[in-house]
């Protein structure tokens, strides 16, 4: 029976022939070439032309048994960098090479190993973002299904007070639905934007006014006083639609950890470098575990949560906000408030 296995060190001969077909060629011309020269300038007879000839094959086996090593070893660190990249491609994205004896390929196999461990992040955020959103859309559809049929079975024999509350409870569940899918097409989104565009100039404090008049409902519910400098004008040229939703978030995340009569306070200022946006609360504030991880995608603090909310509306405001070549920061203290402070260049 015939074997259709293929003989490795065969192999790595025939993909480097062209090592040895060169090596033949320049040997060959050159003795032929100086053979020539010798002729015309030294007077060469024709032993001396046979004794030329007769030494290519000599020199053509050195050269062989010269390049030999070399090939060999060259064609070995190919074939581990093949062998890496059919791993990567079979799925084991937790292959690394070994650079220690990587010689000239070290730059290469350091690359290839960055790049591994770069897509082996990529899946895993993928796959949190997934188990994570999938989570966090089931809770309200799941409260929805049940006050709906909750209703449906009871019929006309609930009270009208607590048909109201159940009412009241799929109104508010599907809100947080639909805000939740707004906020993750719109993180998408910010995550696939490379260059920030539509950049207009426009007055950044005003903006800010804006954004107050918007979410004064939710700032009239729970009596909160707002201050800001009246006078203040932040010329700033940018995205204003972007920016908007880093104002809306920040000030929607105020509202809903400040209790009842609280107060919140917006300050800005225009300097040289850029623009700084502070927006300060009274209320709950966080822990130095919540500050470290408030940006990430879909973080939430139980223990210190207030009202539901869907994580990521932060992690909008962190993209924006680096998108514009910018930065934020938060300051806390329990049961005193947060301060997020925003830097934006100009």
């Amino acid at each position: 029976m015939t074997s259709n296995k293929k003989n490795p060190k065969k192999n790595k001969i025939k993909g480097f022939r062209w090592v040895y077909v060169i090596g033949s060629i320049v040997v060959i011309g050159g003795v032929m070439g100086y053979g020539a020269i010798g002729s015309v300038v030294f007077d060469f007879d024709d032993r001396s032309s046979l004794t030329m000839l007769a030494m290519i094959p000599i020199m053509t086996t050195v050269y062989y048994l010269a390049m030999k090593p070399v090939v060999n070893k060259l064609s070995g660190r190919i074939d581990e960098l093949t062998k890496a990249m059919d791993e990567v491609a079979n799925g084991n994205l937790e292959y690394q090479i070994d650079i220690k004896h990587a010689g000239e390929f070290e730059k290469a196999y350091s690359q290839f190993n960055a790049m591994t461990l770069e897509l082996k992040k990529t899946k895993e955020e993928m796959q949190d973002f997934t188990n994570e959103f999938a989570h966090e859309f089931k809770t309200p559809i799941t409260a929805i299904s049940g006050f709906s049929e909750y209703l449906l079975e009871t019929g006309e024999s609930i009270e009208t007070s607590e048909r109201m509350e159940q009412l009241t409870m799929i109104s508010e569940e599907s809100k947080r639905l639909l805000n939740l899918s707004m906020n993750t097409l719109l993180l998408s989104k910010v995550d696939a934007m490379q260059v920030v565009d539509n950049k207009e100039e426009y007055d950044l404090a005003e903006q800010l006014r804006k954004c107050v008049i918007i979410l004064s409902k939710p700032l009239d519910k729970k009596n909160i006083d707002l201050e800001m400098d009246e006078d203040l004008t932040l010329p700033y040229y940018g995205n204003e639609e972007l920016l908007q939703q880093v104002w809306l978030n920040l000030l929607n995340n105020a509202i809903k950890f400040t209790s009842k009569n609280g107060r919140i306070e917006i300050s800005g200022d225009s300097t040289e470098e850029g623009i700084i946006v502070s927006i300060s609360d009274n209320g709950i504030g966080m822990d130095e575990k919540t500050m470290e991880h408030i940006f990430d995608k879909y973080y939430q603090n139980d223990s210190a949560s207030v009202a539901k909310g869907s994580g990521i509306g932060l992690a909008i405001v962190k993209r924006i906000v680096t998108l514009c070549g910018g930065n934020i920061q938060v300051a806390s203290k329990i049961n005193e408030g947060s301060t997020f402070t925003v830097n934006l260049p100009v």
